[in-house]
């Protein structure tokens, strides 16, 4: 799928701030699983700006704003062509020798490590999480690994309950077992939980949907146009597949209605703006509009 996404962001601060350094996190990713055919990037006031990959591969816009200034605007218009028609076409490894591809993974690219052996608050070891109603699925050696990850999603739908207007993801994955309803970030970061207590890889992702998944849901009552806004799920390193996206929070393995931004060990690692400045002043509101159209069929 061909898509045109524009972004729309701004920052107030409480007071002028100067010597600002930012970085944004909002372009879709250009690799094997989706083409990014066009970026322009505009920043109010005019920044010194630059562009570099960080140690996740994710494309990060950097600016300076060495002057007093109390807001910053940034607007970004991409189109991005989608290339995962089926995420299920693959040439599957033999079940009893899907950990030994793993380990052979982590061998050939220790980075992988990364998203194996690290946790957090947002992505704990989910051990001491369980509890008799909220028990995660064990991984069963010789099942597909694929067939498997779907079933847990299943179990993800079955015991939380997605938010999908949530816009505040808890800084414990611990709060989502006690409270058992989460947005799409909190789900996220269970997933990744799940895939690493699996022994298996597993990142967070942030990214754009197709605008279709917004639409009034005719099973409600009052039927709702939902605003648009990022979404995020997790990627599994699944043998013979490489990286395969699983949204948990939909039930839905990743495909070209999905659009890539950016990925990491947990949402800390790929902030939409992270800004270091001087002064006193506090960022007191920002603005975020995104609007994502669909342009076509790849072709």
């Amino acid at each position: 799928m061909r898509y045109r996404i524009e972004r729309f962001g701004r920052t107030r601060f409480s007071a002028p701030v100067r010597e600002h350094h930012f970085e944004l996190r909002i372009a879709p990713w250009d690799d094997a699983g989706q083409r990014l055919t066009a970026l322009e990037l505009t920043v109010v006031p005019p920044a010194v700006a630059g562009v570099h990959r960080d140690c996740f591969g994710n494309q990060v816009h950097r600016g300076s704003l060495m002057s007093a200034h109390a807001e910053v605007a940034v607007r970004m218009v991409a189109e991005v062509e989608t290339l995962l028609i089926n995420p299920f076409d693959y040439q599957p490894v033999t079940p009893t020798r899907e950990l030994e591809w793993v380990a052979g993974s982590l061998r050939e690219a220790p980075r992988l490590l990364d998203f194996l052996l690290c946790r957090s608050a947002k992505v704990p070891d989910l051990a001491p999480l369980a509890r008799e109603d909220m028990t995660p699925p064990s991984y069963v050696p010789g099942q597909p690994v694929l067939a498997q990850l779907t079933e847990a999603m299943a179990w993800v739908q079955e015991t939380f309950e997605f938010d999908p207007g949530g816009v505040v993801a808890r800084p414990r994955l611990a709060d989502l077992f006690e409270g058992g309803v989460g947005n799409s970030r909190d789900l996220a970061h269970l997933f990744v939980a799940l895939g690493r207590f699996w022994g298996l890889p597993a990142r967070y992702v942030r990214g754009y949907l197709d605008p279709a998944y917004f639409e009034p849901d005719d099973e409600d009552e009052v039927p709702r146009q939902l605003p648009q806004i990022s979404h995020a799920w997790a990627e599994v390193l699944v043998p013979g597949a490489g990286w395969r996206g699983f949204d948990a929070a939909r039930g839905l393995l990743a495909d070209q209605t999905y659009i890539r931004v950016a990925v990491g060990r947990d949402s800390d690692d790929v902030p939409t703006q992270r800004n270091t400045f001087k002064g006193e002043a506090q960022a007191d509101e920002t603005e975020d509009k995104l609007d994502v159209q669909v342009l076509g069929a790849s072709g």
